[in-house]
C-alpha cells in the first residue's frame, strides 16, 4: 500500500481499516512515514494510537524523530496524542536521554511537567541530575514532581539537594513531595534542624513525624515522644508509626533507651488519645499500638489487645503482650467478660489457656455451654491445656455440638484427658462406641487410639459405616500393636476408596516394609487417588524402589498417578529421574506437563 493510500485509509469511520492501514507502514523508513505515525497517534481510537506507538518504536527513531516526538507534548487540544508521545519515549528508554535533557529547561510549564514525568517514568540514573536542577524550577508543580521522581530513583546523594529545596520553597505542596522523597531515600545520620522545625506547622507535622520514621536516627525519638500528645489524630499516628519503624531498626541498645522512654508513658494522659487511633484498618499503626502497649505495660491497652488478638495478622504480638500484664492483665478482661462481645469471650479463654491461669477454670468450664461456637470451641481447648478432667461431662455432650470445630475440639481435649484419667475417658471411648450414630463412633476411634485400646478399635476398623472405618483406619495406624499392619493391608481391599487411602497412608507413616507388594498392588486400583496414595506409601516406606516402580509401571502412569509420580521423583538424584521427568514434558495432559516443569525446577534446585 502506498503511503499516499496509507494516509487516505486512516480518513476512514472504519477504526480497523486505520489500523490495518498503519501496520502496511512496517519496514517504511520512518522518514517518509513520520508524519502519517503522528497523525495516528492523536486518532480517536486508543487502539489505532497504540498501533501507531508501536510502529514509531519498531522504526529506531534517530534524535530529529524523537525531538518532532517530543514537540508533541505542548499540543493542548488532544491529550490521546500527547500520552501517545510519552508512551512512546518511556518505552524507548534511557536511549531518549539526550533530547529529553534538552528539554527540561522548556519555557512551556506543562511541557516541562511531561519531560520530568516521563524522565521518572523511565527511572534512569542519567536523569538524577536534571531532576536535582528541576528542584529549583520555578513552577511548583515541576518542582514537586522532580522530588517526587528522586526519591523513587532512589540515589542517597540527593539527600542534601532535597533538604536545600526543603527550606528555599515554602510550597506545602512541594515541602510534602520532598518530605516523602527524603523518607524513601532513607538517609542516615541526624536529621537537620530545618526539617524538624516544620513541624511547628500543623499542615506539615504529619509528613515530617512520616519522613522521621524511615530514618535512622534515634535522636528523633524525643522530638517523636512530643507528637504522641500532638492533637491531630493523623500525627498522633504517624509519630507512634515512625517510633516503631525507627525501635525496629536500632540497636539493642538504642531499643533500650527508647523502651525506658515509653514507659515513662504509663498511666499518663498520653495512652488515651493513641488508643482513640484504633480503627482496625491501618496494619502497621496496630503493629505500633501492640508493641507500644508491651513496652508501657499500660492495662488500659488490655481492650485493644483482645480486639486485635482474634485478627491472625496480630494474634502472636497481642499474645505476647496480654502475658506481660499477668494476672493483673486477665483480671482486667474478667472484669469485663460478662460485657464482652463474643470475640472478646473467645480471646480471653485463649488467653486463660495460654497463660495456665487455672484460677479462671470454671469461668472457662461456663464457656462451654457460651452461645457463640467459636467461644465454645476456645473453651474447649482451654479446658484440655488446663487440665480440667472434671469438665469431661460437658465436654461429651460437645460431641454432638452443631460447630463442626467445637466437636474437633472437645475430642481433642478428651485425647489429652486420656493420659490424666484413663479410666474416665475409656469409659467415654467405650460408650461412643457402641453408640448407633456413625460420629460417635469415629470419634471412639480417635479416643481409643489415644489410649492404646487396639482391640476395640480393631471392630471399628469393620464398622458397617465407611466414614468410621475410615477414621479407625488412621487412628489404628498411630498403635504398634502386632496385627496393626495387617489389618492396614486388609483395609486396602475395603468397598470404600476413602477406606483405602486412609490404609496406604497410614502404613506410609508406620514404614512397614512388608507392605510394599500390598502397596504395589494398589497402584492398579480403579481409584487416581487411592493409586496415588498408595504411590506416596512407598516412597516414604522405600524411596530406593521408587524408580524402579515407576518404570514397571509404564505406560499405566498417566493423570494424578503421573503427577504423584514426578513429585515423588523430585528428591531423587539420578540422571534415570531427571529423564522421566524431562519426557512428561511431552505430555498431551497439560496438568503433567505444568508438573513436569515445576518438578524439573524443584530437582534442579536440590541437585545444585
Amino acid at each position: 500500500m502506498k503511503l499516499q493510500e496509507i494516509e487516505n485509509s486512516l480518513l476512514s469511520e472504519d477504526e480497523e481499516i486505520r489500523r490495518s492501514a498503519l501496520k502496511s507502514l512496517k519496514g517504511v523508513s520512518l522518514n517518509d512515514s513520520l508524519a502519517i505515525v503522528i497523525t495516528a497517534m492523536g486518532d480517536a481510537s486508543w487502539r489505532v494510537r497504540k498501533e501507531a506507538v508501536e510502529i514509531f518504536i519498531c522504526s529506531a527513531p534517530d534524535e530529529a524523530s524523537i525531538e518532532k516526538l517530543l514537540e508533541l507534548l505542548r499540543n493542548e487540544d488532544n491529550a490521546g496524542l500527547r500520552n501517545s508521545a510519552a508512551e512512546a519515549v518511556i518505552r524507548l528508554g534511557s536511549s531518549v536521554a539526550v533530547p529529553l535533557i534538552k528539554k527540561v529547561q522548556d519555557a512551556d510549564t506543562d511541557v516541562r511537567k511531561f519531560i520530568i514525568d516521563v524522565m521518572g517514568a523511565i527511572g534512569d540514573p542519567v536523569f538524577v541530575q536534571p531532576l536535582l536542577n528541576a528542584l529549583n524550577d520555578s513552577d511548583v508543580n515541576v518542582a514537586s514532581a522532580a522530588a517526587e521522581h528522586l526519591g523513587a530513583l532512589g540515589d542517597s546523594n540527593a539527600t542534601t539537594s532535597l533538604v536545600n529545596a526543603i527550606v528555599s520553597n515554602e510550597s506545602v505542596l512541594f515541602r510534602f513531595s520532598a518530605l516523602e522523597a527524603l523518607g524513601k531515600l532513607a538517609p542516615s545520620g541526624s536529621v537537620p534542624d530545618e526539617i524538624l522545625q516544620l513541624a511547628d506547622q500543623d499542615i506539615l507535622r504529619k509528613a515530617v513525624y512520616d519522613y522521621l520514621g524511615n530514618t535512622s536516627d534515634v535522636k528523633s525519638v524525643l522530638f517523636l515522644l512530643c507528637g504522641l500528645s500532638c492533637r491531630q489524630k493523623s500525627a498522633r499516628a504517624a509519630a507512634i508509626k515512625a517510633l516503631f519503624r525507627i525501635n525496629n531498626r536500632a540497636s539493642h541498645e538504642d531499643r533500650k533507651l527508647i523502651s525506658e522512654h515509653l514507659r515513662g508513658m504509663r498511666g499518663s494522659d498520653i495512652v488515651p488519645g493513641l488508643l482513640e487511633l484504633f480503627d482496625g484498618r491501618d496494619a502497621v499503626l496496630i503493629d505500633a499500638l501492640i508493641w507500644c502497649s508491651h513496652v508501657t505495660g499500660d492495662i488500659r491497652f488490655v481492650p485493644l489487645l483482645i480486639e486485635t488478638f482474634v485478627v491472625d495478622r496480630f494474634a502472636v504480638a497481642a499474645l505476647l503482650s496480654l502475658k506481660c500484664f499477668g494476672q493483673e492483665g486477665v483480671a482486667e478482661i474478667v472484669a469485663r467478660y460478662s460485657t464482652s462481645d463474643e470475640n472478646a469471650r473467645a480471646a480471653l479463654c485463649v488467653l486463660v489457656g495460654e497463660c495456665g491461669y487455672a484460677a479462671y477454670g470454671d469461668m472457662v468450664k461456663s464457656a462451654l455451654k457460651d452461645n457463640y461456637p467459636g467461644v465454645r470451641k476456645a473453651a474447649a481447648v482451654t479446658v484440655g491445656k488446663l487440665g480440667l478432667i472434671s469438665s469431661i461431662p460437658d465436654l461429651v455432650e460437645l460431641i454432638d455440638d452443631a460447630s463442626q470445630d467445637v466437636c474437633s475440639a472437645a475430642v481433642a481435649s478428651l485425647q489429652v484427658f486420656a493420659l490424666l484419667d484413663r479410666e474416665t475417658v475409656l469409659g467415654v471411648s467405650r460408650r461412643l462406641s457402641d453408640s448407633e450414630v456413625p460420629s460417635h463412633r469415629r470419634y471412639a476411634s480417635l479416643l481409643l487410639a489415644s489410649l492404646g485400646e487396639s482391640e476395640r478399635l480393631l471392630l471399628l476398623v469393620n464398622d458397617e459405616d465407611p466414614q468410621v472405618r475410615r477414621a479407625a483406619v488412621s487412628a489404628i495406624g498411630t498403635l504398634n500393636a502386632g496385627t496393626v499392619s495387617q489389618v492396614l493391608k486388609m483395609a486396602l481391599a475395603d468397598e470404600c476408596p476413602d477406606v483405602r487411602i486412609a490404609a496406604a497412608g497410614a502404613l506410609g507413616q508406620m514404614k512397614e516394609k512388608s507392605a510394599i507388594e500390598d502397596l504395589e498392588k494398589a497402584l492398579e486400583d480403579e481409584d487416581a487417588w487411592v493409586q496415588c496414595a498408595a504411590m506416596k506409601a512407598i516412597n516414604m516406606i522405600a524411596p530406593e524402589s521408587t524408580m524402579e516402580i515407576v518404570k514397571r509401571l509404564g505406560e499405566r502412569v498417566e493423570g494424578l498417578l503421573m503427577i504423584t509420580c514426578l513429585q515423588m521423583l523430585e528428591s531423587i538424584c539420578t540422571p534415570e529421574a531427571l529423564t522421566f521427568i524431562k519426557q512428561a514434558l511431552e505430555s498431551r495432559d497439560p496438568d503433567v506437563v505444568r508438573q513436569a516443569r515445576m518438578s524439573l525446577e524443584i530437582h534442579s534446585t536440590k541437585n545444585n
